[in-house]
């Protein structure tokens, strides 16, 4: 068997490993939606009656929830969260030209989709940067800092960008806010992580108070892993230089933005939740803000228990079995397109193939 087959080999195993992880993961979303309000509670039975009812139930529960759902609702927040991934790719696209690495729409889209597949099982968005990176770095080795600033800085800023949009979104859900305290604490997490992001923006694309030597730096390199970020967000400086820059990213995060609560809203209307949209437009946008820290894998509990704390409250009367069936559905669509993104890694050419073409582009253009 020639190295080429045992590569192919490998990565088609590797596939299926990983596409079956997703699909358990789907499966074990909706028996626990099958079991909310029931005596039997998901997180005390054992691993393997866990793993069993996921494969034996699960299945049927999630044919049996697709069924429930209108086609039209259904279509909505799968083809939302489709865009959300291209349209997160073409605005890591503009990030990639800032740096001199001009991949063409068609191979950012193919690493988008792969890096979406890895997001699935790993620690938040992190495993996704991660193959971006990888790729980027691969199809042009002689810019593998380069190609790493541009995954950071898209994440960066695509976070303050929701942060920002769900604190906005806030503005006219003020008095469902004022009257309960659980949306205050959510309100104020999310201005608080908005707020440093925006200073550590500024700092580090505006300024050069995070460059090597500097007090603040200095002082940064005090606190764990203080150090490298400082020095990551002092690098951002080169895109602070581009006019115009921030305002174009900031043009694609508002679409994606868009497309997030767009998911939302489509899965609520499916589950005939009445819940306002601009209510939902800051709840999710809040919710995913908080749950992008990579406590869980990719943020498993924390976005459920957050849907759960802000949507069962007796303003709305919504069961938190309802509330739950909103999340898992969410976080569902989207393993969906992961499983797209899977398909796609399996159909990719080889590397080699593949890093030929992508570094001819890479390297070809410098332009903003």
């Amino acid at each position: 068997m020639s190295r080429l087959q045992v590569h192919r080999f490998a990565r088609t195993l590797l596939s299926a490993l990983l596409l079956a992880l997703i699909f358990h993961v789907i499966f074990c979303n909706e028996v626990q939606a099958l079991l909310a309000g029931t005596n039997i509670h998901w997180e005390e039975l054992p691993k393997w009656e866990q793993r069993r009812l996921a494969w034996t139930r699960g299945p049927a529960a999630l044919w049996e929830t697709t069924r429930q759902l209108d086609p039209i609702s259904l279509l909505t927040a799968f083809a939302a969260c489709g865009l959300l991934v291209v349209i997160g790719g073409l605005r890591w696209r503009l990030v990639l030209r800032v740096q001199g690495l001009d991949l063409s729409v068609r191979e950012v889209m193919r690493i988008s989709f792969i890096a979406h597949f890895f997001n699935a099982f790993l620690l938040g968005t992190a495993g996704g940067d991660v193959v971006k990176a990888w790729y980027v770095a691969k199809a042009a080795p002689e810019r593998r800092p380069e190609a790493a600033l541009t995954v950071f800085a898209d994440r960066v800023l695509g976070a303050m960008a929701l942060l920002l949009f769900a604190a906005v979104c806030a503005i006219p859900n003020f008095s469902l806010i004022y009257r309960y305290p659980r949306h205050w604490a959510v309100l104020l997490m999310v201005l608080g992580m908005l707020a440093v992001a925006a200073l550590f923006v500024f700092l580090g694309f505006y300024t050069n108070a995070l460059q090597p030597g500097r007090r603040l730096a200095r002082w940064m390199a005090r606190v764990p892993k203080g150090g490298s970020f400082a020095r990551a967000m002092a690098a951002c400086r080169t895109f602070g230089q581009h006019p115009g820059f921030l305002a174009e990213v900031s043009l694609w995060s508002l679409l994606v933005n868009v497309c997030i609560v767009l998911a939302y809203v489509a899965l609520a209307r499916g589950l005939h939740l009445e819940v306002p949209w601009v209510t939902l437009a800051y709840v999710s946008a809040a919710v995913v803000s908080v749950a992008a820290i990579p406590v869980t894998p990719a943020g498993l509990g924390v976005r459920e228990n957050l849907f759960v704390w802000l949507l069962a409250s007796p303003v709305f009367d919504i069961r938190p079995g309802l509330a739950l069936s909103l999340s898992l559905l969410g976080y569902t669509v989207n393993l969906a397109w992961s499983v797209v993104g899977g398909i796609v890694y399996l159909l990719a050419p080889s590397e080699t193939k593949y890093l030929v073409r992508s570094t001819s582009t890479a390297t070809s253009g410098t332009r903003h």
